[in-house]
């Protein structure tokens, strides 16, 4: 990581692009999936074995459930869930092979990423006794950010429960920053893209939990 830091810098130095500003500050943190995933495909041989069958995917909470719900017709995700794995990169807009040539992870396990408003299909009838259209995948923060009506540039939320979690709307450029804000995908409808920077700690409902005993 450090030589990809450092060439990194190198390049913005001379670029002045945003995009490699953001990967010379760039680290794996446990609350990527990324490691997990990564850990996974080295060390479990029936998931080794299912990637050579071409019987293996990989998605967040949302792929799961979309393929679970569509009795697995339905295999995607959206902007907003892949951009916080850290396999995505927010200024291509597309899963960064940097990233993933770094963790050996191949990019057929990944789902499309779809709009985060899109006919993801229906669920399937036998659930609830009727076909019901899933027209919307979004992640946590960025529903909450939505959800909030923070659609202007600027806006701020702050959500604070086992963790807490900085949101800021960035408008349509990503942004990184050098105290700690990463960028993510806000959503995606047609051809409006709203990018958010987001800052967290993970230990807040914890350290909550400490200071009251």
């Amino acid at each position: 990581m450090k030589l990809i830091h450092s060439s990194c810098r190198v390049l913005h130095f001379v670029t002045r692009s945003k995009r490699f500003l953001a990967a010379s500050l760039f680290t794996f943190t446990t609350q990527h999936v990324s490691l997990r995933l990564a850990w996974i495909l080295q060390n479990l041989t029936e998931v080794q074995k299912a990637i050579e069958e071409e019987n293996c995917c990989f998605g967040t909470i949302d792929t799961w459930l979309l393929h679970k719900l569509t009795k697995g017709s339905e295999f995607a995700t959206d902007f907003s869930n892949a951009s916080t794995t850290g396999l995505f990169d927010p200024y291509e807009m597309c899963w960064s092979k940097l990233i993933t040539s770094l963790l050996s992870i191949p990019l057929s396990l990944l789902p499309p990423v779809k709009d985060t408003s899109h006919n993801f299909g229906s669920v399937d009838e036998e659930i609830f006794g009727v076909p019901i259209p899933v027209v919307a995948l979004v992640a946590d923060q960025q529903s909450a950010m939505f959800g909030e009506c923070c659609f202007q540039t600027g806006d701020v939320k702050l959500t604070m429960g086992t963790g807490t979690f900085l949101d800021i709307n960035t408008g349509n450029n990503p942004q990184q920053s050098v105290g700690g804000f990463y960028p993510l995908i806000g959503w995606k409808i047609g051809q409006e893209v709203v990018c958010l920077a987001e800052g967290n700690a993970g230990d807040t409902g914890t350290a909550i939990q400490w200071a009251q005993q």
